[in-house]
């Protein structure tokens, strides 16, 4: 990280680094003229303005080139917070959906929310951490010129304070990492309340259970721990303070009863150097623990298996691939896929090999027993899981091969089993969609008492189950894709619209030579298929075809 920084910004941080010297010299060049003045008293020697107009003029450099130093730095710790956050989203967005749902929910959600948080706050303070590092380097410097015996008993002392702060930071980094890991655990358990809301509800022994069992104890831990590490990197602190105070004495008493050859000027000067650190060796140290923080959490974004090439998130829309493609069937050759094994577990369920053919125009029904394989063609379909076999094509041009796969999937419009429902509206480009032709949909499929619409935006997605599948459905409308993925559609719905969905949604999408592809149980609506498909065990063991535009229920 801190190497793609001094890359990615090197003139920035250079010209930062030459201002943050300046100003740190000039902060020496006061404390001199300062032990002078104090050197020049003791002697009485004859008062002079000058060396006060000296003064004024290296506190004046100090406070510009300090700030002028800050900003810059400032400015970095923002870019860099941008960039990262950029960066891990464009990843993010660019991961397979395989792979999202083999890291789990949970992770992300942690690594979004805790991690990004802690390395925005690691980079946050980089600016002061830099500025004060170099304060310590040159007034270090400066304190071997004023006496090199001084300089040796302090650098020993300061060996000594890294020694054991390198102790307390193994042992804080070891605990933080525990933390961390509870705090997965933390997000996993409150998805599972949330989720599981209904059941918990219902059941009160198993409330109890993931209550007393799951959260509270994880709550207990995270307390213990949490307690534990903010102690160490406290500890951490003090001794950084201690020190300081502690390194004037041992100059002062140490140079009257052990150095007493070292002029008094260069004690005075000695000690002024060291008080005149203690807020940059303050900032370094409490820097220290941040940055052990910083480092656990990103090793743990930089372990998600995410995706390394960005995609590009340029807008795009299907009449790309129309208007370049004027495809009129949908081909699937030997098509075959299996889930990864887990480590308790090697079986693997599979599908395949499948072969079919899909037309626009066509009303495709897939059906079959609850884990069939239905869901999971369909997923292969648009793009979602990678084939280990076979291929699919539109006519004759092969996907991800003539056909970029993201320009492939720019011709689905898809409502899962498990969808999310966004509050905005899009059109087919990408942009907030039409408000009035939303409100028309909105008062045909009986949502205009529920919902209203500005911009493209939803007031409101809190709705029933069956009322946020026909707002998905209103967004497929306006999405105007050429493929309509719906994945029990009409479960949800009372029987007036499952009808509406099969006799009138379906033929209208039909006749604007749109490929329907419905995942349904409803036999009773079978004869409405233009194809139907039924999956057993992970194959396709029928397909059922209509010349009239009907097919048979079996």
């Amino acid at each position: 990280m801190f190497k793609f920084i001094v890359v990615r910004f090197k003139w920035l941080v250079l010209l930062a680094t030459v201002l943050s010297t300046i100003s740190a010299l000039s902060g020496i060049g006061m404390l001199k003229i300062i032990t002078l003045q104090i050197s020049a008293m003791t002697s009485q020697s004859a008062a002079s303005v000058t060396p006060f107009v000296w003064f004024l003029l290296a506190v004046s450099a100090v406070l510009l080139f300090g700030l002028m130093s800050r900003y810059l730095l400032a400015r970095l710790g923002a870019r860099v917070v941008y960039e990262f956050r950029d960066s891990l989203t464009r990843r993010l967005l660019s991961t397979p959906y395989a792979i999202i749902e083999r890291i789990g929910g949970h992770r992300i959600l942690a690594a979004l929310k805790t991690d990004a948080a802690k390395l925005s706050e690691g980079l946050l303070i980089l600016p002061e951490f830099i500025y004060s590092l170099i304060t310590v380097v040159l007034c270090l410097s400066y304190m071997s010129y004023l006496s090199g015996r001084l300089f040796l008993v302090s650098t020993a002392l300061i060996i000594l304070l890294g020694l054991i702060a390198s102790v307390f930071l193994r042992y804080g980094l070891r605990h933080f990492k525990h933390l961390r890991h509870y705090e997965d655990t933390l997000f996993q358990g409150m998805q599972m309340m949330v989720d599981g809301s209904q059941e918990l509800s219902i059941n009160a022994r198993r409330r109890h259970f993931i209550y007393e069992r799951v959260l509270k104890t994880n709550y207990r831990d995270i307390r213990h721990l949490s307690v534990r590490v903010s102690l160490i990197f406290t500890m951490l602190n003090s001794i950084g303070s201690t020190l300081i105070f502690f390194l004037v004495g041992l100059v002062v008493f140490g140079s009257s009863l052990y150095f007493k050859d070292i002029p008094t000027d260069s004690v005075v000067g000695f000690a002024l150097v060291i008080l005149y650190m203690i807020d940059p060796v303050e900032n370094v140290v409490s820097s220290l623990s941040r940055f052990s923080e910083f480092t656990v959490s990103y090793r743990n974004v930089e372990g998600l298996p995410l995706a390394r090439d960005e995609v590009d998130m340029a807008p795009s829309s299907h009449h790309s691939l129309s208007e370049r493609l004027a495809w009129q069937t949908l081909n699937v050759c030997q098509l075959t896929f299996h889930y990864q094994a887990d480590a308790e577990d090697q079986y693997r369920f599979g599908i395949g090999p499948i072969d079919a053919q899909f037309r626009r125009g066509e009303a495709v029904f897939l059906t079959g027993g609850n884990g069939s394989g239905k869901s999971t063609f369909a997923k292969l379909l648009v793009g979602l899981y990678q084939p280990d076999q076979g291929q699919i094509s539109l006519d004759d041009d092969i996907v991800s091969d003539t056909i970029p796969l993201t320009e492939y999937q720019q011709a689905f419009s898809t409502i899962f089993a498990d969808f999310f429902l966004f509050d905005h509206v899009l059109d087919e480009w990408g942009n907030p969609g039409d408000d009035a032709m939303i409100q028309r949909h909105l008062t045909d499929l009986e949502l205009n008492n529920k919902v209203s619409v500005s911009h493209g935006r939803l007031s409101s997605t809190n709705l029933s189950s069956g009322q946020k599948k026909r707002l998905a459905l209103i967004m497929s409308y306006c999405e105007n894709t050429p493929i309509c993925v719906f994945d029990e559609w009409a479960a949800d719905q009372d029987p007036r619209f499952r009808r509406l969905f099969y006799t009138e949604i379906i033929p209208r999408l039909k006749a604007q030579n749109k490929l329907v592809i419905v995942i349904t149980h409803d036999d009773r609506y079978f004869h409405l298929a233009d194809q139907l498909l039924r999956f057993d065990d992970g194959q396709l063991v029928t397909g059922t075809f209509s010349s009239a535009g009907g097919a048979s229920a079996d």
